[in-house]
């Protein structure tokens, strides 16, 4: 996709999310500018989204929430399918039982009843059985059997970098249902494919060499000529200096830990320990920063936030020393630059609420604050996502698995700021090949051609979504299970199973229509607007008409009877106000059934979607949609 110019792919990203209910797969290398992107879609959209991510450093940085907390999720693995005959091992529950097992409180189905649009960041972490549980929790929250309850997904990551993180005893069982752990073997996926789009434009490496290098790494087509540039950056005996030495990059925690640890004894000189505040609630302490921050003056450290401030002095991997500590001042001193002032940053922790309003926010519940350094003459692959070096030491030996040798080598800025502590070879450099099956992103060409036929479907999504029973089936459920109600009224469960079959046979008739109306426009797309339209109408005559007769009539015979107690007193007031809810739906579908009533072509989709959106009163739930073939002619 050399054709396309920079942000162009960003900005039809946006394209897709703002005015489409296409779920996008966003990939890229690193430092093409996909946190970028996300910035922008949280600050500009109109839907209501929540952000969510596989760990606590990944929902930091994109300031969102993990994905346990968000769904409440058990630890451990989940299995798809009917396992009534399978033997689940410890710490493997069923999808199907996790879903019935899980109890959401009324805001917290609400949330999920109203989002449009929901973030996954750092997919690549995400595993396959986490993916299908959250699809089947969400169909069965919003009771609709599309993917995901129709919720649109945007997912964000790059599969060349971290892969999902499996115990070897959970996937020796999981592998019975899934080729792979990465989240696009998930059946959700692999049943309904996303849009994969791929930005190009890399902002971290200007040296072409190096970016080519990267490339052919990722690809699995490095060459002996670029394989032999590569290894003139091995120096084994690299020695360390006075001055800033490069940081290495290691596979595990615990000999960066090491090695940190054993550099900082080494220098004579008193260690200050800097606490970190933590208020509210904040469970998130896998992120960067230290709880306990060791220093001494001559210490390496490098900074593990980008400076907001307008001169933006340091940035995420540049790294200094500490030149002295003051009456509690840390200074951090840079060749040829000024030294700088240490100040506390602060990481939040969030939560997402729906207000009265049915507005989807969000809300800090907590914030963690220390100085925004820690110690650098080692750091991990895992931590290192996210940051940029001026230099590193790697040594791609066997503790490097396939494909992070790519995720080390990407940390670097140019080719001279490499030092390889042994020669690589090409088996160190093997890229996932389930991952090179995958990715296919499309070009610009089809995206454009996409783009026109997902409006069209969206629009009609945002017409469809005026025709719902389900919350009418929701209050007369809480209404017959009104345990006082019915014991007092024991006469009103064979009027209550009447109303309440009346209601799931008009839902069976409209997921009929709902088919019917696709499958039209599938055949004709918008060329066919008049027929739709003319179909939509004559469907909302008939629902208004069953409505009437079978739900407000019966109704109102009921609300006549003049109450004798408290409790029919109750009744009549809930009975009042299901018979405004039935007629506020009557109301909706009106509305909906004429949006299609003036032709349109592409040139104002956007500028439809935008008003409509606005002005629809859509309902909060949406009706599952049948598969199955029908007579179109129905209506």
């Amino acid at each position: 996709m050399s054709d396309a110019t920079p942000n162009t792919l960003a900005d039809k990203v946006f394209e897709f999310i703002e005015y489409t209910n296409q779920s996008v797969f966003l990939t890229g290398k690193a430092g093409t500018g996909k946190t970028t992107l996300l910035k922008k879609i949280k600050a500009n959209t109109a839907k209501k989204m929540a952000v969510i991510a596989p760990t606590g450093v990944a929902a930091i940085n994109a300031k969102g929430t993990t994905i346990n907390s968000f769904f409440q999720l058990p630890p451990g693995s989940f299995f798809p399918g009917d396992i009534s005959f399978q033997h689940l091992q410890s710490g493997i529950t069923s999808i199907k039982s996790t879903v019935s097992d899980l109890s959401y409180n009324r805001d917290k189905l609400k949330l999920f009843n109203e989002l449009e649009l929901l973030v996954i960041d750092e997919v690549s972490m995400v595993r396959c059985d986490v993916l299908d549980v959250i699809d089947a929790i969400l169909r069965s929250v919003r009771k609709n059997n599309l993917p995901f309850g129709g919720i649109q997904l945007l997912l964000i990551g790059d599969l060349y970098q971290l892969p999902p993180v499996t115990k070897r005893e959970d996937w020796a069982f999981l592998s019975r249902a899934y080729p792979s752990p990465y989240f696009f073997d998930s059946l959700v996926i692999r049943n309904y494919p996303v849009l994969q789009i791929e930005l190009t434009t890399v902002y971290r490496q200007t040296e072409e060499t190096f970016i080519k290098i990267l490339n052919d790494i990722r690809n699995n087509q490095i060459d002996e000529e670029d394989l032999k540039l590569l290894n003139e950056r091995y120096e084994p005996e690299h020695a360390s200096s006075d001055g800033l030495n490069p940081i290495i990059i290691t596979s595990h925690n615990a000999e960066a830990t090491a090695i940190n640890n054993k550099k900082l004894d080494e220098i004579d000189a008193e260690e200050f320990v800097v606490d970190a505040e933590i208020d509210g609630d904040f469970k998130e302490l896998g992120l960067q920063a230290e709880q306990q921050l060791r220093l001494k003056v001559g210490a390496q450290v490098m900074f593990i936030k980008n400076d907001t401030g307008e001169e933006r002095k340091f940035y995420n991997g540049k790294i200094g020393k500490i030149e002295a500590i003051t009456n509690g001042d840390i200074f951090v001193a840079f060749p040829s630059e000024d030294s700088l002032l240490l100040q506390k940053s602060s990481w939040q922790s969030f939560e997402y609420k729906i207000n009265e309003d049915d507005v989807v926010s969000q809300q800090q519940v907590g914030e963690f604050s220390q100085y925004p350094i820690k110690l650098a003459w080692a750091v991990t692959i895992h931590k290192s996502q996210g940051l940029t070096f001026d230099h590193a030491i790697i040594d791609a030996g066997k503790s490097f698995i396939a494909g992070q040798v790519y995720v080390a080598l990407s940390r670097v800025k140019t080719l001279n700021g490499l030092i390889l502590k042994s020669k690589i070879n090409k088996d160190s450099l093997r890229s996932n090949r389930e991952v090179l099956a995958y990715l296919k992103p499309l070009s610009l060409a089809d995206l454009d051609e996409l783009l026109i036929k997902s409006q069209e479907e969206f629009i009609l999504k945002i017409v469809l979504d005026h025709f719902s029973f389900t919350s009418i089936g929701n209050e007369l459920e809480s209404i017959s299970k009104d345990n006082d109600v019915m014991k007092a009224h024991p006469e009103l469960k064979a009027q209550f199973k009447v109303l309440e079959e009346s209601i799931i046979t008009m839902t069976a008739v409209l997921e009929k229509f709902q088919t019917q109306i696709k499958q039209l426009h599938h055949q004709g797309g918008f060329a066919e607007q008049a027929s739709l339209h003319e179909r939509i109408m004559a469907a909302k005559e008939y629902f208004v008409k069953e409505l009437n007769l079978k739900s407000i009539n019966p109704i109102l015979k009921l609300i006549r009877i003049k109450p004798k107690n408290k409790i029919q007193q109750q009744l009549q007031h809930q009975l009042q106000k299901l018979r405004q809810h039935i007629e506020h739906k009557i109301n909706v579908m009106q509305i909906g059934a004429n949006l299609l009533a003036v032709p349109m072509d592409t040139t104002n989709y956007v500028s439809w979607i935008e008003k409509h959106r606005k002005q629809a009163l859509v309902a909060q739930d949406r009706t599952a949609t049948s598969n199955s073939s029908v007579n179109l002619q129905l209506f």
